[in-house]
């Protein structure tokens, strides 16, 4: 998916490098029982533009240490800027800021980043709108927030599905927004709850979850749109067979998630006999390591005892962003750097395998 610059739609800004900043919390808002809106400000009063269900990456000083998270922007330029933020159960940083992050405070923060967001559209209007199907679980609803408020800020007409998978009402984020969202928009909200009743929106139906029957119920045409889907792993394993038993073109899906992978960081696996090793040099830290050529530099050190940023483990987010001083490694991320920085000599080590002895910024 190509990104292009573009106009934010209520605020006349292009979206921005990503780069270190410092956000000032303004204020808060409950959205569920768990789950609450952070309103933010740059801290040195400028401003800066971002490309629908981007996100930032907040790097705070917790009680055990310095730790990094991932959290989508859930609002537009023009609307002011806030992520939104469940707290989960034994989620170390999601509670803390629930606890903790209140007007007055700053934080650091690295973005805009990420590539969720919808190819910007040229100015001479297509022949037919374009076709939009976003999938939505849980807290995977905040990107597609910022993308569907970005599509009503503009005027350009648009056929867009949102079908919102929540265990029951109580849990919809945004439901009094989503239920205002006009018919006349082309924006159409459906809610699938697993339990107790549908409320007044959309077409009613059982409790249940989502499954390939119900897709093409709601959305018989899902061949023809392309698809943002943002949730757990597991909600997004099951769209994927939805959609491949739907004969839909895989080139047209687009996924996020900010779970963090299967794999445990920090334990690494165990070394076939013959795999090479080889020493990896941290500047900063002044540490020196061995690193399987099999392994992720990020494992090795943290296994290691070696403090260095990272949050997503999956090449996404950008936290462990370093500069790569000597050596060469294997990099297979999904779009957590960019081509220049890549030239620039920049790695994430979160998905890099070394090819020989390195010396690594960090």
């Amino acid at each position: 998916m190509t990104l292009e610059p573009q106009a934010v739609p209520g605020a006349g800004l292009l979206p921005q490098e990503p780069r270190a900043r410092l956000l000032r919390c303004t204020g808060t808002r409950e959205e569920t029982a768990n789950v609450k809106t952070f309103m933010l400000e740059p801290a040195s009063g400028d401003s800066f533009g971002w490309l629908p269900g981007q996100y930032l990456t907040l790097n705070l000083d917790m009680p055990r240490g310095p730790v990094s998270r991932c959290y989508t922007i859930s609002s537009i330029p023009g609307q002011g800027l806030e992520i939104t933020v469940k707290a989960l159960d034994g989620g170390p940083v999601s509670n803390w800021l629930h606890a903790n992050l209140g007007p007055g405070d700053v934080v650091q923060a690295h973005g805009p980043l990420g590539r969720f967001t919808p190819r910007a559209r040229g100015e001479e209007a297509p022949a037919e709108p374009p076709r939009y199907l976003f999938l939505a679980a849980g807290s995977g609803i905040t990107p597609l927030a910022s993308i569907t408020r970005a599509l009503l800020e503009n005027p350009a007409p648009v056929d867009a599905v949102l079908l919102y998978s929540v265990h029951g009402v109580a849990d919809v984020i945004f439901h009094r927004e989503l239920r205002a969202i006009p018919g006349t928009s082309g924006i159409r909200v459906e809610l699938v709850l697993s339990t107790g009743s549908i409320p007044t929106s959309g077409v009613p139906r059982a409790p249940g979850r989502l499954d390939r029957e119900m897709l093409l119920e709601l959305v018989p045409d899902v061949a023809r749109r392309e698809v943002f889907a943002c949730g757990p792993p597991d909600y997004l394993a099951a769209v994927r067979r939805m959609l491949d038993a739907a004969a839909f073109d895989p080139l047209l899906l687009h996924v996020e998630s900010f779970e963090i992978s299967a794999h445990t960081p920090g334990l690494v696996p165990p070394r076939c006999a013959g795999t090479a090793m080889f020493e990896v040099e941290f500047v900063r830290s002044g540490r020196r390591i061995q690193c399987p050529a099999d392994t992720f530099v990020l494992d090795a050190a943290l296994a290691a005892g070696v403090p260095v940023a990272s949050s997503c483990t999956l090449g996404m987010c950008g936290s462990c962003k370093s500069s790569l001083l000597a050596g060469s490694v294997e990099m297979n991320h999904a779009g957590g750097i960019r081509p220049r920085e890549i030239a620039a000599g920049k790695i994430l080590i979160c998905c890099s395998k070394p090819t020989g002895d390195l010396v690594i910024d960090a």
